[in-house]
């Protein structure tokens, strides 16, 4: 992989990067919005109460996710750093380009992707 591939698939990592904080930022933001509003006044039923505690439960969950994929893009941008970027993890080859260019944080190829999964590991 050249330089200039590098330098393009940092700067798409960091752009990815700065969409999954905001979207994580803002997701918390809202959940506490949420909760703030709703101390503040009575409930109508149990059922309302189930619902917004059902939304915020999946809030947290969305978030969840997306902090596990923010991790895996700042890996990735300390492979790049180590000069490792690009190389499976599994196999040790170079993960193709058409991945990378998909998937930016991609740290197998798709056959060794495939077989971690399958054994349960990702």
């Amino acid at each position: 992989m050249t330089k200039k591939d590098m330098k393009k698939f940092e700067k798409l990592l960091h752009a990815e990067q700065a969409h999954l904080s905001a979207g994580i930022r803002q997701i918390e933001a809202n959940t506490l919005e949420e909760s703030v509003r709703e101390s503040g006044g009575d409930l109508t039923s149990f059922a309302e109460a189930g619902t917004d505690n059902n939304e915020r439960e999946t809030a947290l969950r969305v978030a969840s996710g997306e902090s596990n994929w923010l991790h895996e893009v700042a890996a990735a941008l300390i492979r790049i750093n180590e000069g490792t970027y690009g190389i499976c993890e599994g196999c040790e080859e170079e993960i193709p380009r058409k991945r990378l260019e998909v998937f930016p944080s991609a740290k197998n190829c798709v056959g060794c992707q495939s077989k971690f999964e399958k054994n349960g590991y990702l």
